[in-house]
């Protein structure tokens, strides 16, 4: 009796251990993929780091007209008091003559320095999540949080004879 070969199915080619891996065109696909992947992260990468850039280069120009304005505010009025988180001048309304109090202040719930007069409020700086007044002697120090966790700070000394100077400083946390 002769023995008939027996066939083998390709299900069982299959399942050997000598034919088990991923062909060459499976590979190239699936490298192609990942490259693909990648090639999109380093765009995503890429661009939130220039909308950081400007995100800080808004955040600076917005500080330093913050400054300006809190300059002009110092020039329009005399220092009358410091707390731990607003500063109150006394001014003569220009039409009217009378003496108003105005202050500079941080709103609790729309994360922004305001400049409260008279009962009107008009914002100098946003994103806010802290502000600090402290008064050294003659010098009123303050200290400005943002809601990204930089830390800016200056102090203004307090005019004799009507002069008046701010000097700025900042630093990140």
């Amino acid at each position: 009796m002769s023995k008939v070969p027996k066939k083998i199915s390709t299900s069982e080619l299959n399942a050997s251990p000598k034919y088990a891996g991923f062909t060459l065109l499976e590979c190239l696909a699936t490298l192609s993929m990942l490259s693909l992947i990648f090639l999109m992260l380093s765009g995503v990468f890429t661009q939130s780091q220039e909308i950081n850039r400007r995100i800080q280069g808004r955040q600076e120009l917005e500080w330093h007209v913050f400054l300006v304005q809190l300059e002009n505010q110092f020039a329009l009025g005399t220092f009358k008091s410091v707390g731990k988180s607003e500063l109150v001048f006394n001014r003569t309304k220009l039409h009217e003559g009378k003496q108003v109090t105005f202050a500079i202040k941080r709103s609790q719930d729309k994360q922004a320095v305001y400049l409260s007069d008279n009962g009107g409020v008009e914002p100098l700086l946003t994103q806010v999540t802290n502000l600090i007044f402290e008064r050294q002697g003659n010098t009123i120090l303050f200290t400005i949080t943002f809601t990204n966790g930089e830390i800016k700070s200056g102090q203004w000394t307090i005019p004799q004879a009507s002069r008046y100077c701010i000097y700025l400083s900042h630093f990140n946390d």
